[in-house]
């Protein structure tokens, strides 16, 4: 049988829209990830799922949740993807002595569903007072919390001095003050049920002769990352040796002990107000936004150099010029791009913020600023991550109460808007966003 013309090409026409459909029929959409995002304007947590095809983010039925204290400001999760921890600080009142007595701070458990859904299970006190950063182990072994006061006689209670003396070194030029340094609490955990066991300071004692529960440190904490088998720790300042904007370097032993390193104060020249510390994904580098000077310095650590930093060569870089406050920073995960959240932009202005970015030049670590940055997102971001397909980055934002997803370009690292809306609501005041890949 012969087709007329018209035959052929309606066969044809049906044809292709059978392949077309088939084609479209192949590409579908499944959660990728759960991201999680703390909240400190009703004290929350609150999961979503990640589209792999769209980078929107859905929120998990049944959330938000409460963080189970007071300002939850940062969380980490198990590698096994089963156990999150969220770090609530806590709120402090001041009396008229300066004495501070702080309600609702701890370290909250909650187990993860497998529907991304979240379920508190218990909460731990800190060792000392103010927590402000969480770090894991690489093995997840060890759960790091620190600390901007050492604990004292009274519970909960941080106590002020009108002089300095040995248990109150730090002043405080706000109301001329001293208080205790800061320190670390480690607890080791157990990977079957989430739960965390202090571990004890082997090296320092007590007036009573027995181990201290934390490992102290100087002034000021600001933050910390755990590196391969170190811990490098930011400080305000060191009231024993007189050095301002510091970063020590601790050998994190296998049994939890904290080991200073010799010669492990690092100076950070130039640095009036350090921000952050954090790392490339490769574990190669290391970063220290300076918010004071609006500058990052770029190091390396090895453990064949007992894990001391050393400056990179021209590693000392300015960043996005029309950009204040550095508040996070991530790589992705080839460890080309760096990218750095700024609270506030002069060249956009509220309500909206930028995304500085550069390069990493292969072998000498050296930044450059990116071709097409910096990148818009929401307003006033506290935290930035690339997702597990490595197709996307989020910051959540917490002016605005969002979080903001953008696509990223893998050769060139530019980012751009996703598809069909790059803007999520989310709980309020936003303090911390991460994600997890097991979607099991």
């Amino acid at each position: 049988m012969k087709l007329s013309k018209f035959g052929r090409i309606s066969l044809a026409l049906v044809a292709s829209l059978v392949l077309a459909f088939g084609t479209q029929s192949c590409v579908y959409s499944y959660t990728e990830a759960y991201v999680f995002v703390t909240g400190s304007e009703y004290n929350q947590i609150a999961s979503y799922k990640e589209d792999s095809d769209t980078g929107k983010l859905y929120l998990v039925p049944g959330n938000p949740h409460s963080s189970g204290g007071y300002n939850p400001i940062r969380a980490v999760l198990l590698n096994s993807g089963r156990y999150i921890y969220v770090l609530n600080q806590g709120k402090p009142t001041t009396d008229a002595a300066g004495n501070i007595t702080w309600s609702g701070g701890n370290i909250s458990v909650f187990t993860i569903g497998g529907d991304g859904s979240l379920a508190f299970q218990l909460s731990y006190p800190s060792q000392g007072l103010g927590s402000v950063r969480l770090a894991l182990s690489a093995s997840s072994t060890y759960l790091y919390v620190l600390d901007q006061y050492q604990p004292g006689s009274s519970v909960n209670v941080v106590t002020a001095s009108p002089t300095a003396t040995a248990s109150h070194p730090c002043l405080n030029p706000r109301n001329g003050m001293f208080y205790p340094a800061g320190d670390i609490s480690v607890y080791s955990i157990d990977n079957a049920t989430g739960r965390l066991f202090l571990v004890l300071n082997q090296q320092q004692q007590n007036s009573q002769g027995t181990p201290l529960t934390y490992f102290p440190l100087g002034c000021g904490p600001i933050d910390f990352h755990m590196g391969s088998g170190y811990l490098y720790t930011a400080e305000g300042s060191d009231p024993t040796t007189g050095h301002h904007q510091v970063v020590y370097s601790y050998q994190a032993n296998p049994d939890g002990q904290l080991i200073l390193v010799p010669g492990g104060s690092q100076p950070v020249t130039g640095a009036t107000n350090i921000s952050v510390i954090g790392a490339s994904q490769s574990g190669n580098y290391i970063y220290v936004l300076d918010a004071g000077t609006n500058t990052i310095y770029t190091f390396t650590a090895s453990s064949a150099n007992s894990g001391l930093l050393s400056a990179v060569a021209g590693g000392a870089v300015p960043n996005f010029a029309a950009t204040t406050g550095m508040n996070a920073l991530t790589t992705d995960s080839a460890s080309q791009f760096l990218y750095i959240v700024n609270t506030q932009s002069s060249q956009l202005g509220q309500p909206n913020a930028l995304i500085s970015a550069f390069y990493i030049t292969p072998n000498s670590g050296v930044l450059g600023p990116l071709n097409g940055q910096p990148f818009p997102t929401g307003s006033d971001p506290v935290c930035i991550f690339e997702d597990p397909s490595h197709q996307y980055v989020y910051t959540a934002d917490a002016a605005s109460n969002t979080v903001v997803g953008s696509l990223i370009d893998p050769r060139s690292g530019i980012l751009t808007n996703l598809r069909k809306g790059s803007t999520f609501p989310t709980v309020g005041t936003p303090t911390w966003c991460l994600y997890s890949s097991n979607t099991d």
